[in-house]
């Protein structure tokens, strides 16, 4: 996230998805004036992301300058961002939002009815808005749980509508803290769960867990526990504890972090910054260091930890058979210290192992081990000792 600044690279990386800036799929920027559609930006968005191979997560941002001013004329907010919407209240005109969010899906769905020309990658899955709870600076909406979930059920039946194949991904929940859980508590409250197929949580600098333990347990608590979980948003190096970090420690970080993930229960990961924007950083709360590549374009030893773990295990599927078990895992305030998993993927198992202790103890003899550099050698499990690097190792 997003792929915009090496969309070849993101897919070289392991990368399958792109999730571009909200801007590109707003109401307003598409439909300029009533009934005028002008998809030159979403358009360039898919064209540019299939072109490498990669699906779009797509965000959807329910705001239109004309539609705005018809009930929040007298409500004006200055997000001091030029370009940006002014006003991010729920829509005046439902059923005119209906009709674009009709119109946006189908022209990316594949079906060959009023497709986008030379479309080979559809989009199956619409995001409605980002961080909806953050009310105040940065202003991502203006509204109430109640407000979020009339957008929520007019956008998902919509989308359906259009295209009954289609999934709706939660609005990225910002992470744990209260004001956090305490709107999306009036989202569910008020059933917007009934309008969500994936759940969706960002950690940017909130700990190697990515706030999974947590935020399980709340969708458990409000009955959501059996819909697949998303990370739209991780990113390490916004953190306390990592200050002064090099890139080698952060592809450590990023390896434990996406193993413990995947073990317990994540479906997709997607990773904020695959290399800095061009031009100045100022501003800006990460750099270079926890980047996927460089700013002079080489590839980082966190591109390389991401690339191995997407090769070894970037095809579990747990629906289809795949299975994972938890042998050893500890949890600190931030850090996974240990962590010992089985996973099977694809009828191959896979031990991925870091931390204290010793090897599971039905791994023996000579045995093939991979780190998070890629790097493949067969040694005798007795010569093993574990560190603080995750090391994979594969019984074919």
């Amino acid at each position: 996230m997003p792929a915009l600044w090496d969309y070849e690279n993101a897919r070289v990386a392991g990368g399958s998805y792109d999730r571009p800036f909200f801007e590109r799929f707003q109401w307003g920027m598409i439909e300029k004036t009533p009934g005028n559609f002008d998809f030159y930006e979403p358009d360039r968005a898919v064209t540019d992301a299939q072109s490498c191979g990669l699906h779009i997560l797509a965000n959807i941002q329910p705001f239109a300058p004309w539609d705005q001013e018809i009930c929040h004329g007298s409500q004006l907010t200055d997000t001091g961002l030029p370009g940006v919407q002014c006003t991010r209240y729920k829509p005046c005109d439902m059923e005119a939002y209906a009709n674009f969010v009709i119109k946006l899906v189908e022209r990316y769905d594949g079906d060959g009815i009023d497709d986008m020309p030379c479309l080979t990658v559809p989009i199956k899955h619409w995001e409605l808005m980002n961080e909806p709870e953050f009310q105040t600076d940065p202003i991502y909406f203006q509204g109430t749980p109640a407000d979020y979930v009339d957008t929520l059920k007019v956008t998902y039946e919509a989308v359906k509508q259009a295209d009954p194949g289609a999934l709706i991904v939660q609005g990225g929940m910002a992470g744990m803290f209260e004001q956090c859980t305490d709107f999306w508590q009036g989202v569910f409250d008020a059933g917007g769960g009934d309008y969500i197929d994936i759940m969706n949580m960002h950690s940017i600098g909130h700990g190697e867990h990515l706030n999974i333990p947590a935020f399980k347990q709340f969708l458990e608590d409000n009955n959501l526990g059996d819909k697949p979980i998303w990370v739209t948003e991780v990113q390490y190096q916004q953190a306390q504890q990592t200050q002064g970090y090099t890139n080698e420690e952060f592809a450590k970080i990023l390896a434990r972090s996406y193993i413990f993930a995947l073990a317990n229960g994540v479906d997709k990961l997607f990773y904020v910054n695959i290399r800095m924007p061009p031009g100045d950083h100022l501003g800006t709360p990460f750099d270079e260091r926890s980047a996927l590549i460089t700013d002079d374009g080489e590839l980082s030893s966190m591109f390389y930890a991401h690339l191995t773990i997407s090769d070894i295990l970037g095809a579990l599927d747990l629906d289809d058979g795949d299975t994972v078990e938890i042998i050893k895992e500890t949890v600190d305030d931030w850090f996974i210290v240990n962590g010992q998993y089985k996973f099977t993927v694809g009828g191959r198992t896979v031990y991925a192992l870091w931390g204290s202790g010793s090897l599971p103890a039905e791994i023996t003899g000579e045995v093939r081990v991979i780190d998070i550099t890629g790097t493949e050698t067969i040694v005798d499990v007795a010569s093993i000792h574990l560190t603080d690097s995750p090391i994979f190792i594969l019984l074919d």
